[in-house]
């Protein structure tokens, strides 16, 4: 496995246990998944990532909040507005944007 790929595998593995650990204490977790966000792009830096990690919190928002209130398969404890955390957003465009570095590292050599 190439480098790129393991700090990304590890770098989404860290955002999990952060989860694990602080889903409770929203201010935290959410200045630590924006810190992530920030370091992953320092390290590897897509193009134009502002605009993808933007379009992937809302598209991952949009897609909880419906589910949450409409599809009623789960529920969070303490949502902060429409259903969901404040920091579910977050999450996904930090995950969503490393899932890209992991796929940019699948397929260039």
């Amino acid at each position: 496995m190439n480098r790129k790929l393991i700090v990304s595998m590890s770098m989404l593995l860290f955002s999990l246990l952060g989860e694990l650990l602080l889903w409770n204490q929203t201010v935290v977790f959410s200045i630590f998944l924006i810190l992530l966000a920030y370091t992953k792009h320092r390290i590897y830096p897509i193009k134009k990532e502002l605009l993808w990690y933007l379009m992937i919190c809302v598209g991952g928002a949009l897609v909880e909040i419906v589910l949450v209130n409409f599809g009623r398969g789960w529920s969070y404890m303490n949502p902060d507005f429409f259903g969901i955390p404040v920091w579910i957003p977050l999450f996904w465009g930090f995950v969503g944007t490393t899932i890209i570095v992991i796929y940019d590292g699948l397929t260039k050599k």
